[in-house]
């Protein structure tokens, strides 16, 4: 799980970093990776279908139901993690 909420604390990061500031193409792209990975996380047991194709967008829909769905079960964790985030971005705590 520790590797899961490191990934988890880039996402917040990039959330942060998307409220306080326009990001460049290589952040945007490093934050859209992140999201998909976040997203993959939950759809484990198979294969990801290709990119692009219908059964992937329905692969990462219900990956991003069940994210939502445990950040709801787990919301301690995600307010320490959000707030970690903001204090990185804008050095104020959160």
């Amino acid at each position: 799980m520790g590797e899961f909420l490191t990934l988890l604390l880039s996402y917040y990061l990039c959330d942060a970093t998307a409220a306080t500031r326009p990001m460049g193409s290589a952040e945007r792209a490093a934050c859209i990776e992140t999201y998909d990975e976040v997203k993959t996380y939950f759809v484990p047991g198979f294969e990801l279908a290709p990119e692009g194709s219908l059964d992937r967008f329905a692969q990462m829909q219900a990956g991003y139901v069940a994210g939502k769905a445990w950040e709801e079960a787990n919301a301690e964790t995600v307010e320490e993690l959000r707030a970690t985030a903001w204090a990185r971005v804008t050095g104020v705590a959160g």
